[in-house]
């Protein structure tokens, strides 16, 4: 069943592939060149910010224009103009314009995943959408890993890799303008009371806020900070690769032992590993022990990164069925401002106080969910483990559609795992 729906849409999924590694060569490329340009830090906070602003804004009104042109029309419009923001970020190399490309390029990538995510959704059923999702996740890994690979095929202070992300971007839209597939249908999602969300799980906020601030800060930084110790381009994909290693391999094991247990006592832990792991990268520079700094990394994907998801997850364990949609936009909306939040942040201590300072400053926000996760352990009795549903491992660049459907996807699994053993009791 699951070959039959992967088969007609193998161009979908190479298309996304190719967008995902555009993505992650693009994040890496704009700190590097940045740090080449002799911007300060807090300029290339800045830019790396606005991507996150941008991703917020296209989430809020890329649905309206869905629906009013339709997603091809999207999807082709919204890569051209992500295809063009690149190219002028080699052209003129000014942080202000920067900014401003930065911002344009997240409203991009907000519409792209989007509309590829609705069409995934529209051709999925409910009894394959969650294993097509997973292959979609682990698909999005992998090519994040090979995006910072690419970084080794030209100089970050030329032309060549601004022009490689572009023609990227362009061919990502060859196969999926040629899936011949119905255009799939979109629904704006609710208007969200956040302090509802706030008030139901707290926990779950905190650690999909602070997972936005971390996450954000290492990916928007982590390459200005390998290129400003001195490593080379083959160090520094090095260096931001491993992360994207311990993320892809770490998340589905730390998803599963959250299942099994209390998942606020998961998201401590984690918070807990995550912030003394943070410290291992400063710790083997002060060694000047490059061994040590990558397996730091790697610690850091693989603790750091499934925040989100964990967060998630525990959000979605405290709603009822019809707040699920509505709440998946508020958990992104909460995560995208922490991603605008943690790079400008870490930027301005790493400027006034450290390199270093990019990692205190991400143990010090696990230290704020470790407070938080024991203040709620103790305020509040554990929940039934039965009770709870399934983890969601969700990727960094996944958007709210995809969040939302993994939701009623794990939220639908419960309830008819639920009336089967009503049935079974009756007989």
């Amino acid at each position: 069943m699951l070959k039959q729906t992967l088969l007609p849409i193998w161009s979908l999924l190479f298309g996304i592939a190719i967008l995902t590694i555009a993505s992650a060569l693009q994040s890496s490329l704009i700190g590097i060149r940045a740090s080449i340009e002799e911007f300060n830090t807090s300029a290339t906070g800045l830019i790396m910010s606005a991507y996150y602003l941008g991703f917020i804004v296209g989430s809020l009104i890329v649905p309206n224009w869905i629906k009013n042109v339709g997603h091809i029309r999207v999807f082709a419009a919204v890569a051209s103009l992500a295809s063009i923001t690149i190219l002028m970020q080699s052209v003129l190399v000014n942080p202000w314009f920067w900014i401003f490309m930065r911002m344009c390029t997240g409203l991009c990538y907000a519409a792209l995943f989007i509309v590829t995510e609705s069409w995934l959704n529209e051709i999925s059923t409910n009894t394959t959408r969650g294993r097509l999702f997973s292959i979609y996740i682990i698909e999005i890994w992998a090519c994040q890993t090979l995006g910072q690979a690419l970084l080794n095929i030209a100089s970050p202070g030329g032309y060549g890799l601004f022009i490689l992300t572009s023609v990227l971007i362009s061919l990502a839209l060859v196969p999926l303008l040629l899936v011949r597939t119905p255009s799939p249908t979109i629904d704006i999602p609710e208007k969200l009371n956040i302090m509802g969300l706030v008030r139901t799980a707290p926990l779950g906020v905190t650690g999909v806020t602070i997972a936005g601030i971390t996450s954000g800060a290492m990916l928007s930084l982590g390459a200005l900070y390998a290129k400003s110790i001195g490593m080379n381009i083959i160090q520094i994909s090095l260096f931001t690769g491993a992360s994207y290693i311990g993320g892809m391999l770490l998340q589905w094991p730390i998803g599963l032992l959250s299942d099994r247990q209390d998942r606020r006592v998961t998201i401590l832990w984690v918070a807990i590993v995550g912030g003394v792991t943070a410290l291992i990268v400063p710790f083997g520079y002060n060694m000047d022990n490059q061994i040590i700094m990558m397996v730091g990394m790697f610690m850091i994907g693989a603790f750091i990164f499934p925040m989100y998801s964990l967060a998630s997850s525990h959000i979605n364990d405290q709603l009822r069925p019809e707040q699920i949609l509505s709440a998946s936009s508020g958990i992104i909306l909460l995560n995208g401002v922490g991603g605008m939040i943690g790079p400008l942040v870490a930027a301005i201590l790493m400027d006034w106080i450290s390199l270093n300072a990019l990692f205190w400053f991400v143990s010090f926000m696990n230290i704020f969910v470790i407070l938080v996760a024991l203040y709620r352990i103790n305020a509040q009795p554990a929940m039934v483990i039965e009770d709870q549903g399934d983890q969601i491992p969700v990727a960094l660049t996944v958007s709210s559609v995809a969040t939302a459907e993994m939701l009623v996807e794990a939220d639908s699994s419960i309830q008819t795992e639920e009336k089967s053993h009503e049935v079974e009791i009756k007989l």
